[in-house]
This record gives C-alpha cells, structure tokens and sequence, in this order.
C-alpha cells in the first residue's frame, strides 16, 4: 500500500481560509513568492500561510503550484507542483487538502459517464503540541459504477475498433472506474490497454501511466 491512512472522515466545516495578514509570510522557496494568497488560523494560536496560483471559479478556489509554511516560520511544510490541483480549507481545526484527480481533474463519475470534478486524494495537517502532522488518505467516496454501468464499459472494450485516440482514453478511465468499483475483467482491460491500441506517447502515454499509478494506490 503506497498511501497510509491516519485520519478518518465526517468533519465539520468549522472555518475557512482568511485573507492574508501583513506579518504573515512564506520563506523564500523557488516555487513561489512570498505573499500569501490565504492564511490558515489554528486554535492553538499558530496559522499557516498557503502561497501560490489561485484560481476563483464558481464559487469554489482551487490552488496550484503553492507552498505552505507555519507563520513566522523560515522553511516551508511542503510543496505541490503547477501540475496539481487542490482545493484547501480548515475543518475542526485540521487544514485539509484535497488534491483533484491529475490530468484532467475530471472522471466519468456522473449520470451517463459523463465527467465530474474529483477529488483523488485528501492530505490532512494539524498540529500536535505545538509541532505540525501530516496524515493522506485517498477519497474512498468516488462513486462505483453499477453492474450495469460496469457491463457497458467492458463491451465498449470488447467492441472498440482503430487506433488510439481520444476515445480511447475515454475508455480508460471509465476503465479505471469499473476496476476501482471492485471489477476484475476492468482491471485486467486495462492493465492490456496499450497491447490492444499499441503504444501510447505524449499526454496520452501521461494519463494513462497516471490511471495505472492511480490503480495501484488504491490497492
């Protein structure tokens, strides 16, 4: 198992965010500069600064290529690279961080395979006699596909036809879905994907290597 799993779910939303304060700042770091776009307020007194690339869409911030450091602090917690995309907020006085499915942050997770935001992983930071812990588990909660929903998935395999294409990739993720909903021939489809379609290269060779490291984890 390459992810442990410290923490459980059903946390109360207890505060958000707030907007940055003057004395709070991240380190110097090469990923970015050094003004917070949000700050993190603990009961035990101390915040967490989160600086980087915001993005305000629909009523919901996702941030990418940020830092987090510990207010008054001169290194940072961690880094997470322009390729991730997280959402982050305080519950019960917990920062959690909820990493978005890579590449797109999208699976056919919704009525009709259509493709749903979704969150993928969920790292949880709080602190523990003044010293900052860290515990990540995976979203457990992404929706299964029904046998009948999972039976349409292996026929289009079995019936899919050509090259490969963006189609295809299509059809890999709704793989993974049908493999992570606990269906065996799915995972074994998958697993046979580039055999079948010949060898993948570029961004499609990226997705699928990620589904596969995806797969794997939730093992």
């Amino acid at each position: 198992m390459r992810l442990a799993f410290i923490l459980t779910f059903g946390l109360t939303i207890n505060s958000w965010g707030q907007t940055q304060g003057k004395e709070c700042i991240c380190p110097s770091n090469q990923h970015t500069n050094a003004k917070p776009e949000a700050i993190f307020n603990f009961t035990n007194g101390n915040s967490i600064a989160l600086c980087g690339y915001v993005e305000a869409k629909e009523n919901e911030t996702t941030y990418s290529d940020f830092v987090l450091a510990v207010c008054g602090q001169d290194k940072i917690i961690d880094s997470w690279d322009a390729q991730t995309f997280c959402l982050a907020r305080i519950k019960r006085d917990t920062l959690v961080i909820e990493q978005l499915h890579y590449l797109p942050t999208y699976l056919p997770t919704g009525d009709n395979f259509s493709f749903k935001q979704t969150v993928w992983r969920i790292e949880k930071i709080y602190f523990s006699d003044g010293k900052v812990e860290r515990g990540i588990e995976l979203n457990r909660k992404i929706r299964r596909y029904s046998v009948k929903e999972t039976k349409s998935v292996l026929e289009d395999y079995e019936n899919a036809k050509g090259n490969l294409s963006d189609d295809k990739m299509i059809l890999a993720s709704k793989l993974f879905v049908a493999a992570i909903s606990g269906d065996k021939a799915a995972r074994k489809y998958l697993g046979d994907f580039k055999t079948r379609f010949g060898e993948l290269d570029g961004a499609f060779a990226e997705d699928y290597e990620e589904l596969v490291a995806m797969l794997n984890s939730w093992d």
